[in-house]
């Protein structure tokens, strides 16, 4: 593969110093190019601020910037506002800020701070936060400064994010081709190759499958559990790439990542207030850890059977009376895409000493485009938590913690990430995290745009269709979130299939059958699409293409009534009668549902429930251990598991038949 074109802007008001500078660094970039063969850096003139903004909005290969500061103030280019206007747009980019002796106090571009001030405490805080001062900052001497050294420094910079030190020394090993007496016992893959019963398994995986899948045996691969080498810097690039002040990768999904954290602030007990509509591993947190619930009741768009953020006045009242919380656990974005304005329920937390935990698990790729900005890092959240394979290029299960709180007990923390961690993790799952962050912090940018500019493709050819329909932030909102500053993640599309004559289970089918097609999710009228760096514009056509060919046709199946609607929303949280943890792990008994006649079983109203139940999809808890069991739970439950629309009820045991649920026994 040819050199990789770099993009360096070169910033100044001053004309002659540019174009000298300009010229040295052209001839510094060339000698370099004969020496290394990674990528070209090309630089770029920019007489202004706006220049620069303007090429940084246009062209994602740049990534670095050149700041000539003292021809800079005073200008219209102020350069405190440039900065944070850069912050804004790409986080990402290495700054050189070229500065004079006598660019002291006043003149410095942060309200009088000095130069050592600037180095000392934001430097700081863009390395802990990511959130005042954009990418890393090296200060040079704008007299002193020779164009090949700066050369060098811009290289160096964009070189140590291209960097990969896990995935490249997994490569190396891999390459080197060692003798494995060591685990596991395929031995990179020697124990299928030759195999005649299970070598196709060997061909179908590849070799490099095999040959990648290590143990700690290889010390050069450092230790998940304990790292100190190629692992902990991985993660260090992580944290500058994401944001965080420390990034720890998970190789057992966001599922434990949520269950680590809720651990780490509430493995003794303690209050949490969190969303109901909260993946099930924060309920089953809530349950092993012996935490006190505070439920905070989920929203309901029962036209399209979408749930939605909880309204910011809720929430306000439940940090309000429950100031003693320990936590706050909230989703954003959603399975179907809403984002919460997070900064004012951030502040209002910590105004009372709650920890704040935001699981972005479906919005790992939300810093690297300012569409996607404000993320949770962004808005102050303490702990975050994301599936880097859900919208980026790691694999499944990769995820990363990341963390941002002020009081952060790393060794601690450490301790409760081992309990869930294996000691055997999947070397090739830590790679791809590695190469996910470099593409991230490399190419997020352009990357994004690209897949915004699939994103506007697809709702506009859907929309041609004349049928099916991309459904906007004012179609899946409750009403009575309207005012809460709730945003969509346009690329997570929500097609309304009601005009077709099919109902979504029928289009999913028709398109993964007919058509080769295989979507993210349903409801009973609607159809999510995702858009992630993976697509592509002939996947685009060929989803285009189907549709319009579903829409002409009609009906898949004619005469056949289409499954009913998801049943009612959710009914009313009930009262907790005592812990989920004492619910759950107390002596219990089961006891059907219904009773002989098919009505409810009267007998099980007011018994509390030892499990959790959960209607799936979407996968919220009607039920929790340790709530009481009202009439209106008893009979949505007994609806959803008569109803035959494909819900599945995760908890509920059938025998002969019939629903059973264990409940506490008094």
């Amino acid at each position: 593969m040819s050199p990789q074109p770099v993009l360096v802007a070169v910033v100044s008001g001053d004309a002659p110093f540019r174009e000298q500078l300009l010229s040295a660094l052209a001839r510094g970039a060339a000698t370099d190019a004969r020496r290394h063969g990674d990528f070209d850096l090309q630089f770029v003139d920019c007489a202004s601020a706006a220049e620069l903004l303007q090429l940084a909005r246009e062209r994602g290969a740049l990534q670095a910037a050149v700041l000539d500061v003292p021809a800079l103030i005073g200008s219209a280019s102020d350069p405190a506002a440039l900065l944070g206007k850069l912050r804004a747009v790409r986080p990402e980019l290495d700054l050189f800020l070229m500065v004079g002796e006598e660019d002291e106090a006043g003149d410095m571009p942060d309200a009088g701070r000095s130069r050592a001030e600037m180095q000392g405490t934001d430097m700081q805080s863009a390395h802990m936060q990511g959130t005042d001062i954009p990418g890393r900052i090296e200060w040079l001497d704008r007299a002193d400064v020779k164009p090949s050294q700066l050369c060098r420094l811009v290289r160096g910079a964009i070189a140590r994010r291209a960097r990969t030190p896990f995935a490249d020394t997994l490569r190396d090993y891999v390459y080197s081709a060692k003798d494995a007496w060591h685990t596991p016992g395929h031995s990179g893959g020697d124990s299928l190759r030759d195999s005649p019963w299970v070598a196709d398994f060997y061909q179908l995986m590849g070799e490099h499958i095999f040959n990648t899948d290590l143990s700690v045996s290889v010390q050069s691969l450092d230790s998940l559990l304990e790292p100190h080498s190629v692992i902990q810097e991985a993660q260090e690039l992580a944290a500058e790439a994401f944001g965080a002040r420390h990034t720890f990768f998970v190789t057992n999904g966001t599922s434990t990542a949520n269950k680590v954290i809720v651990q780490h602030l509430l493995g003794a007990g303690g209050k949490v207030i969190l969303d109901q509509a909260c993946h099930k591993s924060v309920h089953h947190a809530v349950i092993l850890f012996g935490a006190e619930p505070v439920y905070l009741p989920a929203s309901v768009n029962s036209r399209y059977g979408m749930y939605g953020p909880v309204p910011k006045a809720a929430i306000d009242a439940a940090l309000e009376a429950h100031p003693d919380a320990k936590l706050l656990v909230l989703t954003s974005c959603t399975y179907d895409g809403f984002r919460y304005d997070l900064a004012p329920i951030v502040e209002a937390a910590h105004a009372r000493g709650i920890k704040v935990l935001i699981d972005e698990a479906w919005y790992a790729h939300g810093r690297a485009h300012p569409a996607f900005r404000p993320n949770a890092l962004d808005c102050g959240a303490d702990y975050v938590t994301q599936s880097t394979h859900k919208m980026l290029s790691a694999f499944s299960q990769a995820s990363m913690i990341h963390v941002a709180d002020p009081g952060f007990d790393e060794h601690r923390f450490r301790e409760n990430l081992n309990m869930h961690t294996s000691t055997s993790p999947q070397y090739a799952m830590i790679a791809s995290l590695d190469v996910a962050r470099k593409q991230l912090s490399l190419e997020g940018y352009s990357q994004l745009q690209r897949c915004l500019g699939i994103a506007a493709r697809l709702r506009e050819g859907i929309e041609r269709t004349g049928v099916f329909r991309v459904l906007g932030l004012a179609d899946m909102l409750p009403e009575s979130l309207g005012d809460d500053g709730i945003q969509l993640d346009p690329l997570k599309l929500s097609v309304d299939v009601s005009a077709s004559g099919l109902n979504a289970r029928e289009v999913q089918l028709a398109l993964f059958e007919d058509y080769g097609i295989q979507i993210e999710k349903v409801t009973h009228n609607t159809i999510t699409v995702l858009v992630t760096l993976g697509a592509t514009q002939s996947k685009v056509l060929r989803l285009l293409n189907a549709l319009q060919k579903l829409a002409a046709r009609g009906p898949v199946s004619e005469g056949e009534d289409s499954p009913p609607a998801p049943v009612s929303a959710l009914p009313p949280l009930s009262a907790f009668a005592m812990l989920p943890r004492t619910a759950f792990f107390g002596p219990s008994r089961e006891r059907p549902l219904d009773s002989e006649a098919g009505g409810i079983n009267e007998g099980l109203l007011g018994a509390v429930s030892a499990d959790q139940v959960v209607p799936y999809p979407p996968g919220i808890p009607a039920l929790n251990p340790g709530q009481v069991i009202t009439r209106e739970v008893a009979s949505y439950l007994l609806a959803q598991f008569r109803s035959g629309n494909g819900i599945e009820l995760h908890g509920l045991v059938e025998r002969g038949g019939r629903p059973w649920l264990r409940v506490v026994d008094a």
